[in-house]
């Protein structure tokens, strides 16, 4: 492992970190980094194949040799997180991973999707109208966090007036999964899962008593091989919908927004219709995606990055697979640092891959989609404005503020 390191927890680096990723991706397709404790993988056929081996994994579990002090919620410190954790869709295994998802999948079938489609549009309209009442408008508060946390809060049956603790709760939570975060953030993030937890069983209970028309009540209706699923299993995977369902798109959005911003002429072809929606969709999925990576540990001996003459992983030890870094590889994408709408390039990896692709996919990408319409209809030129911020950490990449000039 002779290539270069990198530090994700670099602010410099979580500002902008394509031109580091060009350098790690072109020295070698596995890169340490002693500060995070992580061998990235950073090319697209090796992220690829690794989210499909199933020599790694998303949890240990009971397996001796590994680390708990490595996974915050296993060393003990942070209880209400490892409760959490413990039911987690993206963090759990199979049999466990198996079933839940089965129940989850029923909610995104494409008729289930499709019937959202109606709704979504109306909300872009009611909040571009909105902002050219009030003359202005940004992206993400008076846009895609109430458009994709109105949607997720909708489906899994969250009171409107709740919506805001939900949202602070979920920020809070999520910094657990930056690369190497201090002590302080971790028992935020911890303080924060048990009190979602705590809200999450009050909404459980509310259903049991009068059950109502959303997901919630469906899974506490649901049936796996015979058996209901007990309260635990109900929150934590309400909890983690709700996070995934708004985290990763309103980051996409944004991004998204921003590029269009910085490339008029591909607005230009959006807005003329000479390119589709969907098509331009994907290319900003690519081109700047919302999670930049996920880990996986080592299960077994014998893994390799590159096939089996490549680069060794040794069991026990934690990989990142580079979502950031894999979109922009050129092995895979001609002149990937270029924004093209018109490549519409469906291999991007900002859904993960394997047992593990986002439930939620469909329904993202048709918000973007309404999104992008909303936009491009009342809209000319995009200018950012004064008082865009980025959001701080590495992991989830987007922002706090993106002021544009509002539709007239």
């Amino acid at each position: 492992m002779s290539a270069p390191t990198f530090d994700p927890s670099d602010p410099a680096v979580a500002l902008d970190p394509y031109a580091a990723y060009a350098a790690i991706r072109e020295a070698s397709p596995v890169v340490s980094s002693r500060e995070v404790g992580l061998h990235f993988i950073t090319r697209h056929a090796d992220v690829f194949a690794a989210w499909r081996d199933r020599r790694l994994g998303s949890d240990f579990g009971e397996r001796p040799g590994f680390d708990p002090a490595a996974q915050p919620w296993r060393d003990g410190r942070y209880p209400d997180f490892a409760r959490f954790e413990r039911w987690d869709l993206i963090a759990i295994e199979p049999p466990d991973h198996t079933k839940l998802r089965r129940l989850v999948l029923a909610a995104f079938t494409p008729r289930a999707v499709e019937a959202q489609r109606v709704g979504i549009e109306a909300r872009v309209r009611a909040a571009i109208d909105a902002a050219r009442e009030r003359g202005s408008l940004d992206v993400v508060t008076d846009l895609a966090e109430p458009l994709s946390l109105g949607i997720i809060c909708d489906l899994i049956g969250v009171p409107a007036e709740d919506r805001l603790r939900v949202l602070d709760l979920s920020h809070a939570v999520v910094s657990m999964y930056e690369p190497a975060p201090p002590d302080a953030q971790k028992q935020r993030a911890n303080d924060a899962a048990g009190e979602f937890l705590a809200y999450t069983h009050d909404l459980i209970r509310e259903r049991r008593a009068r059950p109502g028309p959303d997901l919630l009540s469906s899974l506490i209706e649901a049936r796996v091989d015979g058996e209901s699923l007990d309260d635990d299993q109900i929150a934590s995977t309400a909890m983690v919908l709700l996070m995934a369902g708004h985290e990763a798109s309103v980051n996409a959005a944004a991004n998204g927004v921003a590029a269009f911003a910085a490339h008029p002429n591909e607005w230009r072809a959006l807005r003329s219709g000479a390119v589709p929606l969907e098509t331009a969709v994907e290319e900003v999925l690519r081109w700047d995606p919302p999670l930049q990576y996920f880990h996986r540990w080592v299960l077994e001996e014998g893994f390799t990055v590159g096939g089996p003459d490549g680069i060794p992983i040794p069991k026990g030890r934690r990989v990142g697979l580079m979502i950031g870094s894999s979109n922009r590889d050129p092995r895979r994408f001609p002149d990937p640092d270029a924004f093209r709408i018109v490549r519409g390039e469906t291999a991007h990896l900002s859904f993960g891959g394997g047992i593990h692709f986002c439930v939620g996919a469909p329904l993202a990408r048709m918000e973007l989609v309404a999104l992008f319409d909303g936009l491009a209809r009342a809209i000319d030129e995009l200018q950012i404005l004064p008082g865009a911020e980025r959001r701080p950490g590495f992991q989830f990449r987007g922002y706090v503020h993106l002021p544009v000039a509002p539709p007239r």
